[in-house]
Order: C-alpha cells, then sequence, then structure tokens
C-alpha cells in the first residue's frame, strides 16, 4: 500500500466513532480478501466520509477493478467521502453515489463480485433481494455489524443463512462480518 494511503487511512482512525466507520482490522481483511480473491466490481452500500471505499478502492486498484459506493448524508459524509477518495489519488476507480439504498442503487454493473453493507441495518433484507440477484456464482456479501448490531440485523440474517443459495459464516473481526458466498 502506497504510504499516502496508509497515512490518510491512519488519520482517518480518528473519525471512527463520529461516522461509524470500520475497524482497521475489518479494512485489512476486506482489502487481503478482494486482492486474494482478484475482485473488480465492488458495490459498497454506506460509504460515510470514505474510509471503508479506500480501503476496497486499494485493493481493487491492483486488478484494474471498481468501487460504487452510496451514500445518503449530503451535507456531510458525501462531500467528505468525496474529498478522501480525491486525497488518497483513487478517484478513479470510485464512483461515489448520492443516494439511499435501495432506490437509487445503481444498475451498472449488472453482475458483480461482492457487496459490502454497512448501512442503515433495518434496510439490509431490502438490499439483500435487489443486489443477491446481482453478485456472480462464487461472489459474496459482506455485512458488517454482526455481533454490535445482532438485535437489529436478526432478520436480515435469518433470511440469508435459510436461502439455500448462498453459504453463510460469522466471523469476529471488527464489529462482526457476515460473509456470504453465493453458490
Amino acid at each position: 500500500m502506497k504510504k499516502k494511503i496508509a497515512n490518510l487511512l491512519k488519520e482517518l482512525e480518528s473519525t471512527r466513532k463520529t461516522y461509524f466507520n470500520i475497524s482497521p482490522e475489518t479494512g485489512k481483511f476486506l482489502n487481503l480478501l478482494i486482492k486474494e480473491r482478484k475482485y473488480k466490481t465492488i458495490l459498497e452500500i454506506g460509504a460515510s466520509n470514505g474510509y471503508s471505499g479506500i480501503w476496497i478502492a486499494e485493493a481493487l486498484s491492483h486488478a484494474e477493478g471498481h468501487l460504487h459506493t452510496i451514500e445518503s448524508n449530503e451535507k456531510k459524509r458525501y462531500p467528505l467521502a468525496k474529498e478522501n477518495f480525491e486525497l488518497s489519488s483513487l478517484s478513479k476507480y470510485i464512483t461515489l453515489i448520492l443516494g439511499h439504498a435501495p432506490e437509487d442503487l445503481p444498475e451498472a454493473p449488472k453482475t458483480l463480485d461482492m457487496a459490502f453493507f454497512d448501512a442503515t441495518k433495518h434496510e439490509h433484507l431490502s438490499y439483500f433481494k435487489i443486489i443477491g440477484p446481482r453478485i456472480k456464482k462464487g461472489g459474496m456479501i459482506i455485512t458488517d455489524n454482526m455481533i454490535s448490531h445482532k438485535k437489529e440485523l436478526k432478520t436480515y440474517r435469518d433470511h440469508i443463512e435459510k436461502d439455500h443459495n448462498w453459504d453463510s459464516e460469522l466471523i469476529h473481526v471488527g464489529t462482526g462480518l457476515l460473509i456470504s458466498i453465493k453458490k
């Protein structure tokens, strides 16, 4: 990882509580997983100030991939994400969308290697119903906060774990990640 990006991520760690960012441990995990699997098309729901998107886009830059990330907070988080993406020099690998999921999700790309859910918890099931069919076989959905927001995400988790088209496993990284791989 380039020093400029690593320094920006380190600086943004101090904003974790304010912007509900993923943990550095989760960022490293996502980054390594994306590189290992050579993913090229990823959708993130919940850009916040861009911290997780920088981790994801840095990994995608190695495969000339692209991140589409959506943020609904127009006044504060969206401009911060845009600024941080520019500061990271990863903007060419990122499309930042101002909007609310699921209604403002981009139609392209039609298929995705991965989706990362880290937004309004009670809406995760609606995200899954729209995005799940777009995930390639062998692709995955990674859902953050599965331990820290267990109660709020119970309906979503129950649904995806009963769906025989997906294999899911909860891992104890950060605030808990549910890794769901499409069969």
